[in-house]
This record gives structure tokens, C-alpha cells and sequence, in this order.
């Protein structure tokens, strides 16, 4: 389900490019640090993000660096180290634990099923670490799979489903910003919730299986469709800028930049292509 919340390349100069690289990579080594290759393979613009907002909002004391990888063993990339791309690995790895889970539990997936317990061992020190946060994600998605097996296309209970356990990651301390965090990653969650059924749409409807946008598509002419589906994530999306504006990040920060340019134009980046492709088809 992630993967929707990524910068618009061509609205940033190279520093900015630089310094997305710098958190992007920083948390790949993060997650290699403290979980190996496996998790590694769970990296996502999304809890980059997340990172970079908290990086910008507590200002922690943030090492940059260079280096080499596997993946990328010629040139040397930018890279940072802070505690909240520490945290942002914690959040990556819990969350794909139980979309793992989710993934057999549904269909039954070998493959889920094998990346799951290789992430297993680690979750109990997560939980210790971060209680309030972990109990939300499997309470909001316990929520989540009981709508969606019930055949719900409730969006406003769907996307609060999700919305609430984005909003608890958001919240990565329990100070005078989280309410507003919370805010922000309740709208962010309900965007990324509903971009995922636009995006998976097509490829559920063959195999059969639930999509909270179904109902809607089945009930409306495809113009209309399209133009509802942008008004639901249009309003989404402004219920997160909305809050993050009310945050103290200044526009002119290299942090700041990479998040306005990411909350007003690179979430729609995999949208606008995937609508101008289905209209289309449709002349």
C-alpha cells in the first residue's frame, strides 16, 4: 500500500535532490544496521518522508556523510544518520511485518509468509520501544480487515481506518505537536488508502477481489468517476497540508523544500499518469 509519497524530481535543484538522497539512503543503511538485508527490502519513500518531517520540525542534531553500497558500489552517496530515521526504521519494519501477515492471511501468499517471520524476532523490542504506536497499527488494521471483509464501502470508516494508524506513526512523541502530527497523518493516511484502490482497481476487479472504490466505479459514468476520485483525494490531501501548515517548518530549509514539494505535487506523481492512461482507453 506504499509507496504513493514521493518528491515531483523535476520541481528540485540538485541540492534539494541531494539532500532526499541523503535521508532516502540514510534510512536504507538504518534499516541494514539494525535489520540486515531483510530489512533492507522493506525501504519506502513513505517513512522517508516521515523522516524527513520530524527531521525538520525537532531539528535534531543530523550527521551527513558519503558512501558506497551494494546496490551501489561506484559512486558515493549522500547519507544521514539521526534518531529519526532510527525511528522511521522501527515504523518500516513494524508496518511490513503486518502487511506481510495481511498478504497470507488474504491470499494466502508463501512469499509474504517467508519475509514475515524474517522480520518476526525483531517486533517484540519494537513493541517495548514504541507501545503506543504498534498498538495502533494492529488495532486500526484489525478495523481495516473487518470493514473490508464485511464488503464495506464506507470510505470515510475505511480511510479512518487507515488514517488513524498513519496518524500514530506521525506521532512519534507525545509532546505539544502530536495532535497536530496525528492530524496530518490521518489525511496523508486516507490519500494513500484511496490513491492504493485507484491504483489497484483494475487488477482487483480480475481476481475478484475487495476494493473500497468498486461500488463507486460500478455506480457512475467513468467521467464522473475519474473526477470523484480526484475530489476524494483532493480533500485528503488537504486535510494533511492543511495541519502541516500549521507546523514550524520554514519553506526556505532543505527540509522544508523536500516537503512542500512532496505534499503539493509528488504524492500525485503515479495519479496523474495512471488517469491520463484510463481516459485513454476510454476515447
Amino acid at each position: 500500500m506504499f509507496g504513493y509519497v514521493t518528491i515531483y524530481h523535476k520541481g528540485l535543484a540538485k541540492p534539494e535532490l541531494d539532500r532526499y538522497q541523503a535521508y532516502y539512503c540514510g534510512l536504507c543503511r538504518t534499516l541494514g544496521q539494525k535489520y540486515g538485508l531483510p530489512g533492507q527490502l522493506t525501504l519506502s519513500y513513505d517513512l522517508a518522508f516521515i523522516a524527513i518531517l520530524h527531521s525538520a520540525l525537532y531539528e535534531p542534531q543530523t550527521q551527513f556523510s558519503a558512501g558506497r553500497c551494494a546496490p551501489h558500489p561506484i559512486k558515493a552517496r549522500p547519507r544521514a544518520a539521526n534518531e529519526f530515521l532510527d525511528y522511521a526504521a522501527d515504523m518500516t519494519i513494524a508496518l511490513a511485518y503486518y502487511n506481510f501477515l495481511d498478504n497470507w492471511q488474504d491470499d494466502h501468499s508463501r512469499a509474504s509468509l517467508r519475509q514475515a517471520k524474517k522480520l518476526e524476532g525483531y517486533l517484540p523490542a519494537i513493541r517495548q520501544r514504541w507501545p503506543r504506536q504498534t498498538a495502533a497499527i494492529t488495532a486500526q488494521l484489525d478495523a481495516l480487515n473487518a470493514l473490508e471483509k464485511a464488503g464495506s464501502h464506507d470510505l470515510d470508516a475505511l480511510c479512518r481506518a487507515f488514517g488513524d494508524l498513519l496518524g500514530a506513526v506521525f506521532a512519534c512523541r507525545d509532546d505539544v505537536w502530536a495532535p497536530t502530527l496525528q492530524a496530518m497523518g490521518r489525511g496523508l493516511g486516507g490519500f494513500i488508502y484511496l490513491m492504493d484502490a485507484y491504483d489497484d482497481l483494475p487488477k482487483d476487479a480480475r481476481k475478484g477481489q475487495f476494493n473500497a472504490l468498486q461500488e463507486l466505479h460500478d455506480t457512475l459514468p467513468p467521467a464522473e468517476f475519474e473526477d470523484r476520485c480526484h475530489e476524494l483525494l483532493t480533500q485528503q490531501m488537504g486535510l494533511c497540508a492543511q495541519q502541516f501548515e500549521l507546523l514550524p517548518i520554514l519553506k526556505e530549509t532543505p527540509e522544508g523544500k523536500l516537503l512542500y514539494n512532496t505534499i503539493y505535487s509528488g504524492v500525485w506523481s503515479k495519479y496523474a499518469p495512471i488517469r491520463k492512461h484510463r481516459e485513454g482507453k476510454q476515447k
